[in-house]
């Protein structure tokens, strides 16, 4: 169990928009690793304090990565984090607290698509050779590890959310992912899907030899996948990455795991694990964070036009919107492409409900040819 505990008190200083941060962290140490109790208290900590603050995600991760590498934990910067250290650590009861300190400046919106929170959608991670999921009996950890990334992103990121994680596996690697992303999107009224593969899952043993008895087997376990980020409305690919890790794999190769517990989520692999997925939805949120925010047009009545983003994605009344059709294409060699046609009349947002909004024409012209499944961007 891990508490977290956020106390802001307020900094004299000549800059009006700062404000002094604590927060503390509490980790389990587990099988006696204190460093890797104190590394996951810290990292808890500098995240909440910052998320809570406002910083960016691309701050936390600097800052996280840097302070966690540093002994001192001591660190300065320029931007949005002046100053952050450590304050305390106690060990106590199989636990460690661990307390820090940081000046931090809210963050500013580098553009008005970020302003809007765009929804993403998935399945459970397909394992690409299921034969790697018989050391430890895993075969679940596809299913589990998507729950876990869904929850990485309700932690740390403030514009993107995974809002659907659909019961099932697709298979990515071998399927049109167009199609399959496409039918997803709609079906789950997102703008983006994900497609992970997990790719490798294979455990390499090093058996004790007759010198070597005591040290008993000792065995690393890898964790790769490969992410696409999809266009919900095209099926377009917009991102790609692949992401590896190998850590120590601390369970018998015939003991049955369950990967929805504490215990194999706090096990070295688990949080190295979950690390590799914060990295990952990072990047996604550094590369979505500007891009224009889609929504689906739900219904067309009297020149008002009904949009499937509301108050729970930030909209606003008297929020400016761009409207647009998707329509497919065949080129001479019989190739089908997706064409996206902007409508000349920019659009307001005159009512907001929470998860939908109605919109008319700024210029309170007709709306004409307009249906239902076309889209508006905030951009």
């Amino acid at each position: 169990m891990r508490n977290l505990i956020i106390v802001l008190s307020l900094i004299l200083s000549q800059t009006a928009n700062a404000a002094w941060f604590s927060a503390t962290g509490h980790a389990a140490i587990l099988n006696g690793d204190k460093m890797a109790a104190k590394h996951q208290a810290t990292e808890e900590a500098i995240k909440q304090a910052l998320l809570f603050a406002g910083a960016s995600v691309r701050s936390v991760q600097q800052m996280t990565n840097g302070l966690l590498m540093n002994d001192h934990l001591e660190i300065r910067s320029s931007g949005e984090v002046s100053t952050l250290e450590l304050i305390d650590e106690v060990y106590s009861d199989g636990y460690v607290t661990v307390s820090i300190r940081a000046d931090i400046f809210s963050q500013k919106s580098q553009c008005s698509a970020a302003d809007y929170t765009k929804r993403l959608a998935t399945t459970y991670f397909p394992i690409r050779y299921g034969a790697q999921a018989a050391d430890g009996q895993v075969h679940h950890l596809g299913a589990a590890a998507a729950l876990k990334l869904q929850e990485t992103f309700s932690q740390i990121s403030t514009g993107l959310t995974l809002s659907e994680v659909e019961p099932y596996t697709l298979n990515w690697h071998n399927t049109d992912q167009q199609i399959q992303a496409t039918k997803l999107a709609q079906k789950t009224d997102v703008q983006y899907v994900l497609a992970i593969t997990i790719d490798d899952i294979s455990v390499e043993r090093d058996h004790a030899s007759a010198f070597t008895f005591w040290k008993g087997d000792q065995a690393v376990r890898n964790f790769a996948y490969t992410l696409t980020l999809l266009n919900g409305a095209s099926g377009e690919e917009l991102l790609s990455k692949q992401y590896r890790i190998s850590e120590a794999w601390e369970f018998d190769m015939t003991r049955k795991l369950d990967v929805n517990s504490d215990e194999f989520w706090r096990s070295r692999y688990g949080r190295a694990v979950l690390e590799s997925m914060q990295e990952s939805a990072i990047d996604l949120e550094k590369f979505a964070i500007c891009e224009p925010t889609m929504g689906r047009i739900l219904a067309v009545n009297n020149n008002q036009l009904q949009i499937n983003l509301g108050k729970n994605q930030k909209v606003k009344a008297g929020d400016t919107l761009t409207l647009f059709s998707v329509k497919q294409i065949r080129d001479t060699f019989g190739q089908e492409y997706k064409q996206f046609v902007l409508h000349p009349t920019s659009l307001v947002v005159t009512q907001v409900f929470a998860e939908t909004a109605t919109v008319t024409s700024r210029d309170r012209s007709l709306l004409a040819n307009i249906q239902p499944n076309d889209y508006v961007a905030r951009q």
